[in-house]
C-alpha cells in the first residue's frame, strides 16, 4: 500500500516538475524573442537617426561636439548591432569630407 501511494505522489510530483519546466522554457523563448525584437528596433531607430543626422551634415547644418559626440556613440552602437553598408559608406564620405 504505501509502495502504491509513493508512486501517486511522485507521479503528480515529476508533472508539476515537468510543467515548471515547460513553462521556463516558455518564458526563455519569449524572453529572447523579446530581446530580439528590442535589438531590431534599436537598429532601426538608430538607422533612422544617423540617416538624419548624416543628411542635416551634408545640408550644412551645424552641430555642437555634444551632438557630435553622440552621434559617435550611436553609430557604434549601430554597428554592432549589425548595421548595413550604406549608412556607414555615408559616414565615411562624411568623415572624409570633414564634417564629423
Amino acid at each position: 500500500m504505501f509502495t502504491i501511494i509513493n508512486t501517486i505522489i511522485s507521479k503528480k510530483t515529476n508533472k508539476k516538475v515537468d510543467n515548471i519546466e515547460n513553462l521556463n522554457k516558455k518564458i526563455d523563448k519569449m524572453r529572447e524573442e523579446s530581446k530580439k525584437d528590442m535589438i531590431e528596433h534599436t537598429l532601426d531607430a538608430d538607422k533612422t537617426y544617423l540617416i538624419n543626422f548624416l543628411s542635416e551634415l551634408e545640408n550644412g547644418l551645424k552641430k555642437t561636439d555634444v551632438q557630435i559626440k553622440r552621434a559617435y556613440e550611436i553609430y557604434e552602437r549601430y554597428s554592432k548591432n549589425g548595421g548595413n553598408s550604406y549608412v556607414h559608406d555615408k559616414w565615411e564620405e562624411c568623415k572624409r569630407k570633414g564634417l564629423l
